[in-house]
């Protein structure tokens, strides 16, 4: 089967799985509706095994024991990392719901394969940037207006305390071991994430700005008014944003990232939106959101990454251009 037919049958049968898998986990695990507080929700209720140790292609798993649960990440070096020497810039990817860290090796190979010799680095001669991919836990996600994707594992972006909040401690937890070998670029440390991971890297940046330059989302939305208990934005320095969006998505509808994105305009945010077209590439500046979003197709825009090219001309050259103040 030649390459292109392949790659295409291996994305509908990630959609297909994803879709009746979480048709499944919705219809099986009603969750009630939380008492909302300043705060949002109460910590999403996990389910067992809330962790599964990931394989990690070509990298290191870190991990450490929260609360009883063992949490793990993906850790991988560019190659010329071994030799020491520098400092290298860190993306840390945040997965989707109902996947994982090993998606970057899967769905997200072209941010993997960019990580080897793109040079993000604000120092001449250093190539590649470091990858961290934390895990979040399998749980029973809070039904919201629009799908619900159930049980399996998520990010908790509904428990907005980010000192209670058990995935940004391990977030944090795990930034400090990429931070102890030395190799990490303080002023370079970038939030990458995919939907559920999307919509949690924003939330991770706003509380973690003095230590991440900048943000980038791929089909996610404003998190801040992810119900069923939105709160309000916090003030605090705003974090650039690459938002990767689609024009037709099902998860997150080009109406919704189209009102995130006015709200952070209005704010006069540092803000570079990228709108996509069918097949990943930059559907450019004129492009709008398309009328019929059918339910196949807007699953299969979700889960079909950005094209290589948008994000290293695009995220990666916006990161470049924002390290920390």
């Amino acid at each position: 089967m030649p390459k292109r037919r392949f790659a295409r049958a291996a994305v509908f049968a990630l959609l297909i799985s994803f879709d009746l898998t979480a048709a499944a986990s919705a219809a099986g695990t009603a969750v009630a509706q939380p008492v909302c507080s300043a705060t949002g929700t109460p910590p999403l209720e996990t389910v067992e095994p809330v962790t599964e140790r990931p394989v990690c292609k070509g990298g290191q798993v870190l991990s450490f024991s929260q609360n009883g649960v063992m949490r793990y990440a993906c850790l991988n070096l560019p190659p010329h990392a071994a030799a020491g020497g520098s400092k290298w810039p860190m993306v840390v990817y945040l997965h989707g719901s109902m996947t994982s860290p090993d998606s970057l090796y899967r769905a997200g190979h072209a941010l993997f394969e960019l990580s080897r010799d793109y040079p993000l680095s604000a120092h001449t001669g250093t190539q590649g940037f470091i990858l961290l991919s934390p895990e979040g836990r399998r749980a029973k996600a809070w039904a919201a207006d629009g799908p619900h994707t159930g049980t399996g594992f998520h990010w908790d972006e509904w428990q907005r305390d980010p000192a209670k909040n058990l995935d940004v401690l391990a977030i944090d937890r795990f930034i400090d071991q990429a931070a102890a070998t030395g190799l990490v670029d303080a002023k370079q440390i970038y939030v990458f994430g995919w939907s559920n991971g999307a919509d949690m890297a924003v939330l991770y940046g706003a509380w973690r700005a003095d230590r991440i330059a900048a943000v980038g989302q791929y089909a996610g939305t404003d998190p801040w008014r992810r119900t069923p208990c939105p709160v309000d934005m916090p003030p605090g320095r705003q974090v650039p944003l690459a938002l990767l969006r689609n024009m037709c998505d099902a998860l997150a509808t080009c109406a919704e990232t189209s009102s995130w994105s006015a709200t952070l305009t209005k704010q006069d945010w540092p803000l570079r939106r990228v709108d996509l077209a069918f097949d990943g590439k930059d559907a450019g500046q004129a492009a709008q959101c398309v009328e019929s979003c059918g339910k196949t197709r807007g699953l299969y825009e979700h889960i079909r990454w950005p094209q290589k090219t948008v994000l290293a001309d695009e995220m990666l050259e916006f990161f470049k251009e924002h390290p920390l103040p």
